[in-house]
């Protein structure tokens, strides 16, 4: 599966910011897993995955001075939820896009990692897992 096309196409991204979406996302789930599974999971992630990083650096950024403080908007909550968010907001998706955006995720990820791996996933990150 190709999931830079797929967030491109139905997400109306242009690529290169569905690539970040990707390696943003992906890294996110990465960090997750290390923190509530363990170093050895996350690894297998990273492995399957190796042209995340590329994807992480295609990120759009904001420019010097475009954004100040006071207009940025307190955290939600301090979950992994709130960080999905976070991160469609920076794309400029909608939170309604979260379970598009998960159900691509999980279908990627299923094409690179066993189901055992897949299943620890799940219940790392239920807001990913989590279907409408």
């Amino acid at each position: 599966m190709d999931i830079v096309s797929a967030l491109s196409q139905q997400l109306k991204l242009p690529e290169n910011a569905a690539r970040g979406l990707a390696g943003q996302l992906l890294a996110l789930i990465e960090d997750v897993v290390r923190e509530k599974v363990s170093y050895s999971v996350a690894s297998r992630i990273h492995d399957a995955v190796p042209e995340m990083v590329k994807w992480q650096v295609a990120a759009p950024t904001l420019a010097p001075g475009s954004i100040q403080l006071n207009e940025l908007e307190a955290p939600l909550r301090d979950t992994e939820e709130a960080d999905l968010i976070g991160l469609l907001e920076r794309f400029k998706l909608n939170v309604t896009d979260s379970a598009l955006v998960s159900s691509l995720t999980l279908q990627f990820l299923s094409s690179r990692l066993d189901p055992a791996t897949m299943t620890l996933i799940a219940r790392a990150v239920p807001s990913i897992a989590r279907q409408p």
